[in-house]
């Protein structure tokens, strides 16, 4: 096995068993069959057994391997405000840092259904889907910042949180965390800030590189502005600005295309006023190249509502629309539209006529792409009707040959606040 040889290169000693073996009595081969199955939530635990577990644990080679042997856990990350009532027994006996866990089924909901939010309070919340757990965490140097960016960089197994608002002084900020979720219980860091502190900007990973451009400054400005941050150097750089400012956009990558795209947005002076073209920054030439006739929908941000997904070998983009979008469809048409339309899917009957969030949780291109579907309604939402009681959340399962299947996540009423930002991985 690769890894077994390529751990004991990098091991320095002090295996778990006799001769530095990794389990006494089992070649490493086996023994490191039987670690990466271990269930994700276990690993800060096993990573305390023995340095040998731990060198293991926190390898990036034992993270390829769980991922090669099926034996990895689908994670969503969502950047939510936080209610004013914490989940029972969510932060006693816990350091600043520490995991805040809750498992679908034992948790028992609160009567109160209140989804008042705590003044300028967000957390990262992470929806096992393998497992059908939830839990939050937070950096151990501060809060999460409002309104900030989270980005998932599956090669490695760490997710980023850049940009966003202060919650003291409602101030943007060049602020970039890092969670090394891959690592085995997962651990913080400060990473190089921005060049320009921003927020409501497009982002996107390509390749190894993560890009981000426009968002607005601390006078509601929109900004041109675009840059590139180096994951191996931790290193940002400066890029040639966009033709237009763009606030509240999106950025958008697709796998084996190394262009970064910022769609929509607006301008300084027309506020709110929603773009219908889009930028895309190809790094081979350096330039930015404008498509007119991409987003029709002059009062909504594409942000949230749409994904961008590998379908085979096809990139896609899949919008999941509002009422509101759905009618001006309808009734008066789009604006200048270059684009087509290659299916239709219907939604559950507890999400039409929402303004539903999605997050794309296909592992690149595949036979399958899944998204975890997560709208405003509280726990008792969905009108209690249809089915519907509780039903804030689904997983869609769709293949190439259409087929759908959603399956339904219910949420505990903590972690149901409406996502800024998600993103998500295997760990």
């Amino acid at each position: 096995m690769e890894v077994t040889e390529k751990w004991k290169d990098s091991d320095s000693g002090g295996g778990g068993g006799e001769g530095g073996t990794l389990i006494a009595g089992l070649p490493d081969e086996i023994a490191i069959e039987c670690l990466v199955r271990v269930p994700y939530q276990f690993h800060s635990n096993i990573k305390s057994v023995c340095h040998s577990w731990r060198n293991l644990i926190c390898s990036p080679l034992f993270h390829r391997e769980r991922i090669k042997s099926g034996a990895a856990e689908r994670l969503v990350c969502l950047i939510q405000p936080l209610s004013s009532t914490p989940a029972p027994d969510s932060t006693q006996g816990l350091r600043q840092g520490d995991d805040v866990c809750v498992s679908n089924g034992d948790k028992k909901e609160e009567e109160d259904g209140r989804q008042h939010q705590r003044q300028g309070q967000y957390g990262l919340s992470i929806y096992n889907a393998t497992r059908d757990t939830w839990h939050r965490t937070k950096p151990e140097m501060g809060g999460i910042p409002m309104f900030c960016q989270c980005l998932a960089l599956e090669s490695c197994g760490k997710l980023m949180l850049l940009g966003g608002w202060d919650p003291s002084t409602l101030e943007p900020v060049p602020d970039v965390y890092i969670l090394d979720v891959g690592s085995g219980g997962g651990s913080w860091r400060r990473a190089a800030p921005m060049s320009v502190a921003r927020s409501f900007f497009a982002c996107a990973v390509v390749g190894s590189k993560v890009y981000v451009a426009g968002g607005h400054d601390n006078q509601k400005n929109a900004l041109r502005f675009a840059e590139v941050y180096d994951v191996g150097e931790n290193r940002w750089k400066m890029l040639p600005d966009m033709t237009e400012e763009r606030d509240e956009c999106q950025g958008l990558s697709w796998e084996g295309d190394s262009r970064f795209w910022v769609v929509s947005g607006y301008g300084t002076e027309r506020q709110g006023e929603f773009r219908s073209d889009a930028e895309c920054f190809d790094p081979e030439t350096g330039c930015w190249s404008k498509v007119d006739g991409v987003w029709p929908f002059s009062r909504t941000s594409p942000r949230g509502c749409t994904t961008a997904v590998a379908s085979g070998k096809q990139p896609q983009w899949w919008w999941f629309l509002g009422s509101e979008q759905e009618e001006q469809q309808q009734n008066t048409g789009v604006r200048g539209q270059t684009w087509k339309a290659v299916s239709t899917i219907k939604l559950p009957k507890c999400l039409t006529g929402t303004s539903p969030f999605v997050a794309n949780l296909a592992n690149g291109a595949g036979d399958e792409s899944h998204l975890v579907f997560i709208t405003s309604g509280s726990v008792g939402g969905g009108g209690g009707s249809g089915g519907c009681q509780g039903k804030i959340g689904f997983i869609m399962e769709r293949d190439d040959s259409g087929n759908t299947n959603w399956n339904h996540i219910r949420t505990p009423m903590e972690f149901s606040g409406f996502p800024f930002s998600a993103s998500s991985f295997l760990v």
